[in-house]
């Protein structure tokens, strides 16, 4: 290319170049492209403006740099029908994650990419584990669900890494305040608070919570919860506060459940983590002799689907879980594709009245 008869700015014609020598094959798919002083040369510009070019690309996913190696081809023709996205999931076949992969899988299906999917089972070294493999394959961009959301960043030089050779993120449910990405999530403290607000407005005052510690949901969750009991002048009892970890996901609700109906103030309403757990205190209610709900209310959170099973419906905040994978697999595409650079969206809450709470 003839730089004097290009009509742009300096970054642009050298952008222009080594774009066209990528699309024409002249630097194949993960070939080395010309270094930085090759191209100062060439073009008789600033190490800077070479520097602007190579940003531009990367962001466009079709460059990415190796410490200390150089900086490469991402490159391929035909890419859409062989570039793989990951969707990296907490879990896959449990909770509110069938409905979101499922929106995933079809957007990215549609649009010509292929999905690697994988679970961490909310463990940060699975985690690890999972993005350290995407690096090693023709991955430009990763749906994720970080584990143990609330529990800090200990991956952060990874997705630093990745972020640098022109992978592309989009995080559901929860993201991570240090590492600056595209992410897609829920209000939770405004979803708490208003299904508990649902609760006292029906005159409960003795509300127990049973919120999960590790992940970023479950702790705004329990801010909503407590911000809704300050508004009407509630009075905080931690002993009707329950709180656990993923280690204790399966049977913790049923038993903080039974031990605080075996109270002598024992609480009229429980407000669950989610649909799952609340269905455990639902279990410790009958199984303490109990009636639900005429005797105790719950509610939970998400709207799952293995409860809308249940004979009696369980109120609670509707999760978009389609919707958020649809919205996640967009969002990914436009980065790749270069139409939008670190899109976010959060969902408002919307709750869904159902039988499982009583007026006082």
């Amino acid at each position: 290319m003839d730089s004097k008869i290009f009509n742009g700015t300096k970054k642009e014609m050298v952008r222009h170049y080594i774009k066209q020598i990528l699309i024409d094959g002249t630097i194949g798919f993960g070939m080395r492209l010309p270094s930085e002083n090759e191209l100062v040369k060439k073009f008789q510009v600033s190490r800077q403006t070479i520097r602007q070019a190579f940003s531009d690309l990367a962001n466009e996913g079709l460059i990415y740099k190796q410490q200390g190696k150089g900086t490469f081809s991402k490159y391929r023709k035909n890419a859409r029908q062989k570039q793989a996205i990951a969707v990296i999931t907490t879990y896959i076949s449990e909770f509110v994650f069938p409905g979101i992969v499922s929106g995933i899988e079809d957007v990215l299906s549609d649009k010509g990419y292929m999905m690697l999917l994988a679970n961490t089972n909310n463990s940060k070294e699975k985690e690890a584990e999972y993005l350290r493999n995407v690096m090693e394959h023709n991955v430009v961009g990763v749906i994720i669900e970080p584990s143990k959301s609330a529990q800090g960043n200990i991956n952060l030089q990874i997705f630093n890494e990745m972020s640098k050779k022109g992978i592309k993120f989009v995080f559901i449910n929860a993201y991570y305040p240090d590492f600056d990405s595209s992410y897609i999530v829920m209000d939770d403290q405004k979803g708490a608070y208003i299904v508990v607000e649902h609760l006292l407005q029906r005159g409960h005052r003795r509300i127990a919570c049973v919120y999960k510690t590790d992940d970023r949901q479950g702790v705004d969750r329990k801010s909503g919860y407590l911000q809704a009991l300050d508004s009407y002048g509630v009075e905080i009892d931690n002993s009707l506060i329950g709180e656990y970890d993923t280690a204790g996901m399966y049977l913790f609700p049923y038993m903080f459940a039974q031990s605080v109906l075996r109270s002598d103030n024992p609480p009229t309403a429980f407000t669950c983590y989610n649909d799952q757990s609340a269905l455990m205190v639902i279990q410790a209610i009958k199984d303490s002799g109990l009636r639900f709900p005429e005797d105790v209310s719950v509610v939970g959170y998400d709207d799952s689907i293995e409860v809308l099973s249940q004979d009696i419906g369980i109120t609670t905040i509707k999760h978009p879980k389609r919707d958020m994978g649809v919205q996640g697999a967009r969002f990914i595409i436009d980065m790749i594709e270069g139409r939008m650079k670190r899109p976010q969206y959060v969902y408002k809450p919307d709750l869904i009245v159902r039988d499982s709470c009583r007026n006082l």
